[in-house]
């Protein structure tokens, strides 16, 4: 630590200060999104009025896109970016039009944090405050009020919730899918630990929606590599399907045929989630080595379950499919 990193420290010890939020990407290595943040135009207040007639004679033009009221940013941009991206450029809006420092939860934490959103989208943005915190929620920006003050990250100049804070949020307002898809990859990507996440389960104690919270604190899974994948295992868990081990690799006498999504092997039975991103522009060559894949696997006299989306999100279809290859 440098001297006037020194001093620093030292004049918050003799302030009582709490301590500045943890820096996500110096402890566990956030990547940087840089790339996706479109150049944002903020028009507010007297001196802004020029630039907004300006703003607004472009945007009658379609040649800008009104993020929230005063923030707007070039059409060709946004045009471009996905969901999560569209909901930081709001994030980012919000941030900048704030009186003072504010912290990213729920929805908007996640966004942040590179975590995937299964199920209900809220587009707008989330932000937590203490009891006494001020301000209130608006049509785009909810503040939801929390007794306990939680540890706050940052990344990318953004204050966020924890990601085991994140996920805990999420599951309790959005259930165990939302939570347990976002808990797979915060684990995976080394955000937060198990330990984390039931830890944070426990601080929940009996509020609101601490029963999904659980779900996700017992579900969670860092083998799970998509979405898809995590949403499959919460239906399999609803339904009372057994447990499948993750991952597994299949060999025969020809040596290492592929490493499937899904094994039950009890039963002798692959599972595979057939996501639309899976297969997506794939080339005639690849889609014919994953008939071939299959074909092998099949020769093993192991039962082949595959899935789509709409599969598992219904739950019942999916099962269906596990029921035939002999899943019981």
């Amino acid at each position: 630590m440098d001297d006037h990193r020194e001093q620093e420290a030292a004049d918050r010890r003799r302030a009582g200060a709490a301590p500045p939020p943890l820096s996500l990407a110096a402890h566990v290595g956030a990547p940087d999104r840089h790339d996706d943040h479109p150049a944002l135009v903020h028009v507010h207040g007297p001196r802004g009025r020029h630039a907004s007639d300006l703003v607004r004679r472009r945007l009658r033009a379609g040649e800008v896109v009104r993020v929230r009221r005063g923030t707007y940013v070039d059409a060709a941009a946004w045009a471009v970016l996905d969901d999560e991206a569209r909901h930081r450029a709001r994030v980012r809006a919000v941030v900048a039009a704030a009186a003072g420092p504010v912290t990213l939860s729920h929805w908007s934490a996640a966004a942040v944090l590179g975590l995937p959103a299964v199920g209900r989208r809220d587009d707008r943005v989330h932000l937590v405050r203490p009891p006494a915190g001020g301000g209130r929620s608006h049509r785009d920006v909810v503040r939801h009020t929390v007794a306990d003050v939680p540890t706050v990250v940052l990344v990318d100049g953004l204050r966020c919730t924890a990601p085991a804070r994140t996920v805990v949020d999420l599951a309790r307002l959005a259930g165990p899918a939302a939570g347990v898809a976002a808990a797979d990859a915060a684990v995976r990507q080394g955000l937060t630990t198990t330990a984390e996440l039931a830890d944070e389960v426990e601080r929940a104690a009996r509020g609101r929606g601490v029963r999904a919270a659980r779900v996700v604190a017992a579900l969670v899974d860092p083998l799970a590599e998509s979405p898809g994948e995590s949403l499959s295992r919460v239906r399999m868990a609803e339904l009372g399907a057994p447990a499948p081990v993750l991952q597994h690799e299949v060999h025969d006498r020809h040596g290492f045929v592929g490493r499937v999504d899904f094994w039950w092997p009890e039963h002798g039975v692959v599972g595979e989630f057939d996501g639309r991103v899976k297969y997506a522009g794939a080339s005639h060559d690849v889609l014919w080595r994953e008939k071939l894949r299959e074909d092998r696997i099949r020769a093993l006299g192991l039962g082949v379950a595959r899935w789509t989306w709409a599969d598992a999100w219904a739950g019942l279809p999916m099962l269906a499919r596990l029921r035939a290859a002999g899943v019981r």
